[in-house]
This record gives structure tokens, C-alpha cells and sequence, in this order.
């Protein structure tokens, strides 16, 4: 192969250069009066356009110059440079004038990197420029992509000027789509308002068409008053006036309301319970292969069940060992491609994948690190925090407390204070720009005859800003494999495998106790118990989650001994009423999933499960 690619760039190279000395060159295009020549033949290799001209029969075959119309000179020698250097050097000033004169001379390979060009440097600055460009030319891809983009990012291109110089058509059809990326109606509504004023005279013509076109039964109605108020072509406009006059006054009688108009796309985000990982067990109905090779999510606010494509799809033995959930919203889980049931000398590495919301059921490398088991991933801010772990040291496991961060945007791994114990199969959690550090294993030396480590009940607090850690108040049980989450400022300790007080190498069990951390006082108060004892599903990853201020556990192995069998309910904890209740029932999760995260996604993005399908699937789990 790469001797056929040496062989392709040397007939390049002579081609060149017969082209600059104007050796055997037959043709001379003309563009704008620039005069280019070449070869017949190298123009009909890359361009049908240019093959169906030469061999036509007509004057064209025999003239030694063709004057191309409607091209511009300096795109004409950019593809022609290309043909012979394999060479395009496109930039945001020349790619559409290329673009246009590749697409008009069907040179299908510089259509495809002018295209790819425009993608990847697309911005809520110029994708509403780029999407009725594409659209006029007949760019069908390219117009799907920029009218993708343009959806999802509304709310940014909307603060551009662009979105002010549209044409009414132009705008009535872009509001009027299902796939805006919106929260709210209002921001649709203000967009219309902001269009008119900024030419009201000739403008305010087209307010009722655009008016239409808003969903004004998603408007909140004390907004909807003010802006008539404060616009006067929704005022002085009669047809203007009596739309929303009839909304308002709808929003009245509730039961005099007519039907809600569909919510756009961003008004469908909510937040989901993500059980991510599989090993390829739990969710195998032979008729529906595709569901296992997804990860289970629930949404409280519905009760609905959808699937997102695992971190590890490609790779059935891949494991997810830990995952975070940042500020804005990213999904970054770290694990191991591997059997993880095999010879973990062999694996080499920790691997991060961060979810591309962009762009559905897609997951995207972050970085890597130095490999270690057992250890536990926090976040502040956009800062990763690796804690923790067993690593080898040439034949031997030793449990260690050394800590890395590493910026989100990218850079390398850098060192911070270490955990003042070693410690694996502990959990961590994010609070009020703080780490928190508790549970798992700690070597022990006092007892040479029992274990060589034992559980720990302690927690400790790291502060960012200082690069310190504190011990705080400890735990009442020493335990590990127990879930975590932070519910109205406090953190909440459920379940795992423990012993009361300190371990001092008295008999463990299976812990139906829940404890809770209040962070500003400093101490920990027993909280309502488990419905039975259980313990997170893989080792050093929680089961549980908060959303909409209720805690939820999602599967857990059940029973007073360590390993009873699974459950596969989903428990909620109100804790006004201070009771955890069952929301759902052999529920689609896989079994011994990896980690339990919430997130905001929305349901279009992911994949639901038809009735049909829902049935097959809770057949198969059972």
C-alpha cells in the first residue's frame, strides 16, 4: 500500500511539473480572464463535468480554450491545485466560493472537504448563513447538518444580528420547527418581537404570520400581557391582539383550554437516572439484540424507560469502573477495555469517555491514565480528580491514597495532595466546592493474623483552594460497596458491607443502614432505613441518585449475606416524609451494571422501547 501511494505522488509530482513548464498541456480554462492550463485528462479523472465535455463531440473537444461562466478564477485554481497537489488549503473566506465551483463541476471529492470544512468550523455565528446557502444550492447534507445545528444552538444564534436580516418566509419556517432547542416558549416569542422591531415599518405587516407560528399556549400568560403592553405592533394590531387575547383568556377556565400545541425539543430535556455499563447479561431478548448493547435509564418525572448506547459497546468485556456528572452537564465515565474478569496486568491504562450530547449515542475519548483498580473519580468544577486505588508495584497490589487531577479542556495529569490513608473501594461526592472521601479499604498492620486490610469509617474533606485535606466526623459503621449522594446540601450513605464502630476485625455483614453527613455542623445522624440490607452491584461504583430532591437507589444485590441475589427495583426516598417507597419493579437494567449517574438528556436523543418491545424485554429479565 504504500508502495502504490509513493508511485501516486511521483505521477503527481511530474504532472505538476509538466503543468508549470506547460509541457503537452491540451486545454486552457479561462475564468474571469485568468487563463489556467492543463491536461484533458487529469481534468476528466477527478470531474464527470469536465469528461462529458471532452468527449462529446462537440467544439469543446478540439478548442484549445474553454471559458467557464459564472466561476470565480481564484476557486477554479484552487481545485485545480488540488488535482494536481493534493492540496486544498480551505479557509471560513474561500470555502463556499470552492464549494460552489466544485459543486457546479462535480468534483465530488472537493465538495466532500469543502463540506466537512464548513461542519467543523460551523458556530451560531454563520450556521443560519450556511443552512440557506446549502438549502438554495441543493446541498441536501449539508443543509440537514447546518439545520441541525442551527436547532439545537438557537438560543446562541438568536443573539446574533444574522437572525435580524431574514427574510419572513425564512423565519416563519425556522420557528415553526418541532426541534428547537428552547426551554421556553418565550425565547420564541422574543425573537419574533426583537425581528419586527428592527424594521417595524415595513415589518409589522408580518407579525400575525409570525405570531402563528409561536405556540402561545406555552407562554406563560403574565409574560404574554407584558409583551403586548410594551410592543405596540402587538397592541395596534387586531388579528395580533385577538390571538392572544383568546390565549390569555383560555389560560382562565382550564377545562375551557384547548389542547396543548407539542413542546419543542429543549422543552423535553429532563433529568434521568443513566445505570450505564453491561456485561452483557440481564437485557437479552434474542428477537431485541440491539437493547444490549444500551445502558438502562429511568425517568422519574414519567416512569418511562429509554436505553443510551454504553460507553464500552465495541469492546463486551469492557467495564466502567467510576463516573461523574460536571456543572454544565458532562458525562465523563473512566474504565478499562478488557476482560475484567482476565489478567488485569495486561491492561495497561485508565481510559475517559465523555458523552457527546451533539451528537446521539456517541462517546468520545477523553484521556487517559496511569492504570489503578478500585479507586474513586470526583469533579469540581471542570477539574477530574482520580483518588485513590490499588496499583502494582513490580509483583506486588499495594492500596494507595496518591491523587491526580486534570483539566477537562485537556493538559496533562498533575499531582495533588494525597488522601492522609491509603484507601480502595471508597466513595467520593462533590459538595459546595469540596471533595468528600469516605468508607472503602485501608491496610492494617496491628493484626498480623486476620486480614491484611480492613474497612474503614472515616471521612475526609479536600479543599481545592488550599490543596488540603481535613478529617472530619466519622461514620458510626465501617463499611464498603455502599452507595453515596448529596440530597439539600448534605451527603447520603446507604447500604455495603460493613461492621459497627471501628473495624477491629469483628464479623461483617450486609448493611441495611443509612447514614447522613451534615457538612456545616460536622456530623453524621442515622437516617430512614433500606427496606432490606443490600449493597451496590460492583465494587467501588454507587447505585444511587438524586433528582427532582428525591433520592434513588437502582438495583442492588439483596439479602443479609453478601451476595444474596439481585434486585433489579428502583427505591425512592422522600425525605419530607422521610420513607423510601418501590417506583418500579424489574426494571431493564442490566445486571451488575457498572454505575448509576443523573444527568439531563432528552428522550429523543435516546432510544425507547416500543410496547412490543417492552414486553419482550421484561419477558427476558425474567
Amino acid at each position: 500500500m504504500e508502495c502504490k501511494a509513493k508511485h501516486s505522488m511521483a505521477l503527481l509530482e511530474q504532472l505538476q511539473m509538466m503543468r508549470e513548464t506547460d509541457e503537452l498541456t491540451d486545454v486552457v480554462l479561462v475564468a474571469e480572464g485568468v487563463r489556467f492550463p492543463c491536461h484533458r485528462v487529469v481534468l476528466s479523472a477527478f470531474s464527470p463535468y469536465f469528461r462529458a465535455m471532452f468527449t462529446c463531440g462537440l467544439r469543446e473537444c478540439h478548442s484549445r480554450e474553454v471559458p467557464l461562466q459564472d466561476t470565480a478564477a481564484d476557486s477554479l485554481g484552487l481545485i485545480i491545485d488540488y488535482m494536481y497537489r493534493s492540496e486544498l488549503p480551505l479557509s471560513n473566506t474561500n470555502v463556499q466560493g470552492v464549494y460552489l465551483t466544485a459543486f457546479l463541476l462535480q468534483i465530488d471529492k472537493v465538495s466532500q472537504l469543502c463540506q466537512r470544512h464548513m461542519i467543523d468550523n460551523m458556530d451560531p455565528s454563520n450556521c443560519l448563513g450556511l443552512y440557506f446557502y446549502a438549502r438554495d444550492l441543493g446541498a441536501d447534507d449539508l443543509a440537514v447538518q447546518a439545520q441541525r445545528y442551527l436547532c439545537r444552538h438557537f438560543a446562541e444564534v438568536c443573539l446574533n444580528q444574522e437572525v435580524l436580516e431574514l427574510e419572513c418566509h425564512q423565519l416563519t419556517a425556522l420557528i415553526g420547527s418541532d426541534d428547537l432547542n428552547v426551554s421556553c416558549e418565550e425565547s420564541v416569542l422574543e425573537v419574533v418581537l426583537r425581528w419586527v422591531d428592527h424594521r417595524r415599518a415595513g415589518r409589522a405587516g408580518h407579525a400575525p404570520e409570525l405570531l402563528q407560528r409561536v405556540r402561545l399556549a406555552l407562554v406563560d400568560p403574565a409574560f404574554l400581557r407584558q409583551a403586548r403592553r410594551r410592543n405596540t405592533a402587538l397592541l395596534c394590531n387586531s388579528e395580533c391582539f385577538n390571538m392572544i387575547d383568546v390565549v390569555l383568556q383560555s389560560s382562565r377556565v382550564a377545562r375551557a383550554a384547548p389542547p396543548r400545541p407539542p413542546l419543542r425539543y429543549g422543552m423535553e430535556t429532563t433529568r434521568l437516572l443513566l445505570c450505564l455499563g453491561s456485561d452483557g447479561k440481564g437485557v437479552r431478548a434474542a428477537q431485541r439484540p440491539a437493547y444490549a448493547a444500551h445502558s438502562f435509564c429511568y425517568a422519574p418525572s414519567t416512569g418511562r424507560t429509554y436505553f443510551i448506547a454504553s460507553p464500552c459497546r465495541g469492546e463486551p468485556q469492557g467495564c466502567i469502573c467510576a463516573g461523574v456528572v460536571t456543572e454544565d452537564n458532562g458525562i465523563v465515565v473512566a474504565g478499562e477495555v478488557g476482560d475484567r474478569r482476565g489478567s488485569p496486568q495486561k491492561i495497561m491504562s485508565i481510559d475517559f469517555y465523555r458523552y457527546e450530547q451533539s451528537s446521539p449515542a456517541s462517546w468520545v475519548k477523553l484521556c487517559s491514565a496511569e492504570y489503578r483498580d478500585m479507586y474513586a473519580l470526583g469533579v469540581l468544577g471542570d477539574t477530574l480528580y482520580l483518588l485513590g486505588g490499588q496499583v502494582k508495584l513490580k509483583s506486588q497490589y499495594s492500596i494507595t491514597g496518591c491523587v491526580e487531577r486534570r483539566a477537562m479542556e485537556g493538559g496533562p495529569w498533575h499531582t495533588s495532595a494525597p488522601i492522609p490513608i491509603p484507601l480502595a473501594c471508597h466513595c467520593a461526592v462533590s459538595l459546595k466546592a469540596c471533595l468528600y472521601v469516605l468508607g472503602g479499604w485501608t491496610p492494617q498492620m496491628d493484626r498480623p493474623d486476620d486480614e491484611p486490610d480492613c474497612l474503614s469509617n472515616r471521612l475526609f474533606q479536600f479543599d481545592p483552594s488550599r490543596n488540603q485535606w481535613t478529617e472530619r466526623s466519622r461514620m458510626r459503621f465501617s463499611r464498603y460497596r455502599c452507595s453515596t449522594a448529596t440530597l439539600n446540601g448534605e451527603i447520603y450513605v446507604m447500604g455495603g458491607i460493613g461492621c459497627d464502630g471501628e473495624d477491629h476485625g469483628q464479623s461483617r455483614h450486609c448493611l441495611s443502614s443509612v447514614e447522613i453527613y451534615n457538612p456545616v455542623e460536622d456530623f453524621w445522624r442515622e437516617g430512614p432505613s433500606l427496606p432490606w440490607p443490600m449493597l451496590s452491584l460492583r465494587t467501588n461504583a454507587s447505585n444511587a441518585g438524586v433528582v427532582e430532591g428525591k433520592l434513588y437507589v437502582c438495583g442492588s444485590y439483596r439479602g443479609p449475606d453478601r451476595h444474596e441475589v439481585i434486585t433489579k427495583d428502583i427505591l425512592e426516598l422522600d425525605p419530607w416524609l422521610n420513607q423510601w417507597t418501590v417506583v418500579a419493579r424489574r426494571a431493564l437494567m442490566h445486571d451488575t451494571y457498572d454505575v448509576c449517574l443523573v444527568a439531563s438528556l432528552n428522550p429523543r436523543d435516546l432510544l425507547a422501547p416500543s410496547s412490543e418491545d417492552f414486553s419482550a424485554l421484561l419477558d427476558s429479565t425474567a
